[in-house]
């Protein structure tokens, strides 16, 4: 799925949506019904998919407003109170895009629905050029785990949407609404409700689809390696030379390097892209010790089910949480099955909440950007075998031992 595909599949939408709704109301102009109707399914499209993973999408907005800290030092009192409710300020947005679309699309509030259209898109635009002038970010997560864009892509993506949309605004009279008014807000409040409880339902259990890397079936070595055939990073070195007489600083190829040592005086030597190659889906994942040591193929190859207890921020973990999972630890660690703990935070200060909370398990340090997209859930029960994933499951889950060992166990 590429870009250019959803966009096909959006404006197929559109003209089917277009053709279904003028049975109920025919439209003044069949171009602009057209338009509505693909940018409203594209927001709602858009809004689906980042509601699938929400906490995915707060992920994200975390990382801009740490970045904003850098850029827009002046306004650090705001960031400083966005980013504890990073994940609250997505479903916002999530649930923002989803409804604006359906009200486009049955023409409800229409000018205050376009007023928040613009504020939405110009704020998009606002966030991909951000990521793409400065590198940052470099997926702005437009279409969460679905299908990831670079910064450059996201942003014409933005640029050609606010250009379409446009003629929405001018030509705002000649937008049908959709039925009578008590159908119409009817039919929007029921809308809403069933998309709050959607969104809501993703944050509190692992996202219902999983279109991460680390997926239920994935074999996370195999995960770690390139595919035969993948195409490598190639890099050139370039020789910088300052002249002597102008104080000018040249680039030089290897083939072309200057000869006249008399002008000519090295500088530095550094490595430029040229190609940039392919990455493995998963990256950055280790099994590290208190020493550092990388024990991961160990655990990697045990043939028994693995029990992996996930803790990306022990800041962050739910104290409940972990009581109830220290109940299945201790069950699988009676029937025989190994355990440990993963964490991006400190060893010896994980060991100390956990044995607060009845667990008895080791634990190995972990990137945490592995670890919140192997699991939403802070903390979470990952299952492994031979290395490949065989369950995740979120703390609110209703997860015992016996209905693992009844079910993916068995």
């Amino acid at each position: 799925m590429t870009i250019w595909t959803i966009n096909l599949y959006v404006l197929i939408a559109a003209v089917v949506l277009s053709l279904l709704l003028a049975q109920v109301r025919k439209p003044k102009k069949w171009w602009l019904e057209i338009l509505k109707n693909f940018i409203g399914s594209y927001f709602i499209f858009s809004g689906v998919v980042k509601a699938i993973d929400p906490i995915g999408t707060g992920i994200k907005m975390e990382e801009y407003f740490e970045i904003f800290h850098e850029y827009f030092a002046f306004l650090n009192p705001v960031w400083n109170l966005f980013e504890p409710i990073a994940v609250e300020f997505s479903v916002f947005m999530i649930l923002l895009e989803i409804i604006l679309g359906f009200f486009l699309i049955m023409g409800a509030w229409t000018g205050l629905t376009l007023t928040l259209f613009l504020l939405i898109i110009i704020f998009f635009t606002f966030l991909t050029g951000f990521s793409h002038l400065t590198g940052k970010v470099t997926d702005c997560g437009c279409f969460g785990d679905f299908i990831k864009l670079t910064p450059l892509q996201s942003f014409i993506k933005d640029i050609v949407l606010l250009v379409i949309f446009l003629p929405l605004l001018k030509f705002k009279k000649d937008l049908p609404k959709l039925f009578q008014a008590s159908p119409r807000f009817l039919s929007l409040f029921i809308i809403t409700l069933l998309s709050i409880t959607f969104t809501l339902r993703n944050v509190y259990y692992e996202p219902i689809v999983d279109f991460r890397a680390y997926k239920v079936g994935v074999n996370i070595p195999d995960c770690l390696s390139l595919p035969e055939g993948a195409k490598p990073f190639i890099y050139e070195n370039v020789f910088i030379y300052k002249n002597k007489a102008t104080g000018e600083v040249t680039e030089f190829k290897i083939e072309s390097l200057p000869t006249d040592y008399d002008n000519w005086e090295f500088v530095d030597r550094k490595d430029k892209l040229i190609q940039k190659g392919d990455e493995p889906k998963c990256k950055d994942f280790a099994i590290a010790d208190e020493n550092g040591t990388d024990v991961a193929s160990s655990y990697m190859e045990e043939p028994s089910p693995l029990f992996v207890l996930i803790i990306p921020d022990l800041k962050k973990a739910n104290r409940e949480g972990l009581d109830k999972l220290a109940v299945v630890f201790k069950d699988a660690q009676k029937a025989g099955f190994y355990t440990i703990a993963l964490t991006g935070s400190s060893i010896e200060d994980v060991k100390a909440v956990l044995s607060d909370h009845d667990f008895n398990i080791d634990v190995f340090n972990t990137d945490a950007t592995p670890l919140k997209t192997i699991m939403r859930s802070n903390p979470g029960l990952l299952l492994l075998k031979e290395g490949t994933i065989i369950g995740k499951y979120h703390h609110h889950d209703d997860m015992t031992f016996k209905k693992l060992s009844e079910g993916v166990l068995n």
